[in-house]
């Protein structure tokens, strides 16, 4: 009940019902991962999306100057935080890559579980994919004002 409490508090899940998280739990597959692991490639095949349940995590994406080999660190995301997101929205393979900082635990959602939340509870669906958009319009918005000059405000920005 308290990981159903946890997720609900979360705006991928804003409006969602306690019932209908329970069912979404179910479909959710737990994770976890050592600091300095990666979680997943830039450029490799996704088809999950990850809540951030504990610890934090690195979004870096390939950059030829980057003394990092996998690249050039553009956001830290931490609890609450999600990531994955967009290859179930384009269907393309992963952005960016993603390490674990500390010690990480995530839920994982794939796009099997989410064609059943769609077959079986379309209005719960339709929350989701609409908190989905609203967070990469507000991710899409911080980028707008960094490429305008904008002063560069900490916050994540999160890539797949």
């Amino acid at each position: 009940m308290e990981t159903v409490r946890f997720l609900l508090e979360q705006p991928l899940f804003g409006g969602v019902g306690d019932a209908a998280m329970r069912v979404i739990l179910q479909l959710m597959r737990p994770q976890e991962f050592a600091a300095g692991e990666v979680i997943f490639r830039e450029g490799e095949d996704g088809d999950s999306l990850f809540v951030i349940c504990s610890g934090t995590v690195e979004v870096l994406k390939a950059c030829p100057t980057a003394a990092d080999p996998l690249g050039k660190l553009i956001a830290v995301l931490s609890v609450g935080d999600v990531f994955g997101e967009m290859e179930l929205i384009d269907m393309q393979r992963r952005s960016a890559s993603i390490r674990a900082f500390a010690p990480v635990r995530l839920l994982a959602l794939d796009n099997g579980g989410l064609f059943q939340i769609h077959e079986s509870d379309l209005p719960t669906f339709t929350l989701i994919v609409m908190n989905l958009a609203r967070e990469l319009s507000r991710r899409l918005r911080r980028i707008d004002e960094l490429a305008a000059g904008a002063p560069a405000v900490v916050a994540p920005v999160s890539a797949d």
